[in-house]
């Protein structure tokens, strides 16, 4: 696919996968999955069909060890570091200011480094649909097909076809609806023409430049600086002085709900979203119960225990999650795993840097 450049998003600090994410090492350089960490899966998906060299990553200034660690083939210049986190929308500007400066004429696929994608040959078709698409002008998403009306994704709702050749259908978008009731999500899903919003995206640089423009100037003023500063002494300085003037918020939120020229192309890739430790439970399990090391189960149903060094033991209970670590164990259900993020609230307010 010419032209087409990768950027991956690798700054999460992935607070629901608590106590194994930590802020040291969060949870897309963990090996959750297999023997790569999420972040190596995603580099490795994209590799089969982009060079190398046209991939870049963007993330934190204490994630740089890691990365380099994890992806020794990534040039230095191809690790675009943002200060501090002011949401994704200046992260991808500040990325896109690096990629202009590259090659003008790039079209980019930007993706979050903690997805699962199980068809990678049905994922590169809807790359080459969202490329010919953002070739023509088009701020397009990539929609996943719900499986239920899940109250934890946003939504698209998608409108007409548009007549660009391509081997998935590319529609235009109608609207974006944030995270939705349950009575609401039903409705969407029943419906049919509404898609999961994976926060995975593929335009022109210069496209989505004019969108920042347009929808987050100060966000754009401070792309146009870092642009002009790319390559000089004066560029760490530039940086330290724009970003606090960047707009805090999300691509989502600040672009592609605001534009009017947003696509989105149906992706059924097997996408699974490693967002929780109940999102992990349901790509893992395949029997009742699933355990990291030795599980004995007796009268035990829909467990998920993640104890690598231990033989673990369950007894008449259903739909638990158990993570042990050396410094401390988890225990909840499935049903309020998202909840983690609470705990991990709870410690930073009590100062636990050393559980953080």
């Amino acid at each position: 696919m010419p032209r087409l450049y990768v950027l991956v998003l690798s700054g999460g600090a992935g607070t629901r996968l608590w106590p194994l994410s930590r802020r040291d090492r969060p949870k897309q350089f963990l090996e959750l999955l297999g023997e790569r960490s999420l972040l190596q899966d995603t580099v490795d998906r994209v590799a089969e069909f982009v060079p190398r060299e046209r991939i870049f990553v963007v993330a934190p200034p204490e994630h740089r060890p890691l990365i380099h660690e994890q992806l020794p083939e990534l040039p230095v210049d191809h690790l675009v570091v943002e200060p501090y986190p002011r949401g994704n929308a200046a992260a991808v500007g500040l990325a896109m200011a690096a990629l202009a400066a590259f090659d003008p004429d790039a079209v980019v696929a930007v993706l979050p480094s903690d997805h699962v994608v199980g068809d990678r040959a049905q994922f590169r078709k809807v790359l080459i649909a969202a490329t010919a698409a953002a070739e023509r002008g088009h701020l397009v998403t990539l929609g996943i097909t719900p499986e239920r009306p899940d109250t934890g994704f946003g939504y698209i709702e998608a409108a007409d076809r548009l007549d660009i050749e391509a081997p998935v259908e590319v529609r235009a978008v109608k609207r974006f609806v944030e995270k939705p009731k349950r009575d609401a999500a039903e409705r969407m899903v029943a419906a049919g023409g509404h898609y999961w919003n994976a926060g995975m995206f593929v335009w022109r640089v210069e496209e989505v430049l004019r969108a920042y423009e347009k929808h987050l100037p100060k966000t754009a003023a401070a792309i146009a600086a870092l642009r002009d500063a790319i390559g000089s002494p004066r560029y760490e300085s530039v940086l330290a002085e724009v970003w606090e003037e960047t707009d805090r918020t999300t691509v989502d939120y600040g672009i592609a709900e605001k534009a009017d020229n947003v696509a989105v192309v149906p992706a059924d890739i097997g996408w699974r979203d490693v967002g929780s430790w109940a999102r992990l439970a349901e790509i893992v399990s395949k029997a009742d119960n699933w355990a990291s090391g030795d599980l004995v189960a007796e009268d035990a149903h829909d467990n998920f225990v993640w104890a690598p060094q231990k033989t673990v033991a369950l007894i008449g209970v259903e739909g638990l999650v158990i993570v042990d670590t050396p410094d401390a164990l988890l225990i909840t259900t499935k049903e309020r795993s998202e909840d983690v993020k609470t705990v991990v609230d709870r410690l930073k307010r009590e100062d636990r840097e050393d559980l953080l």
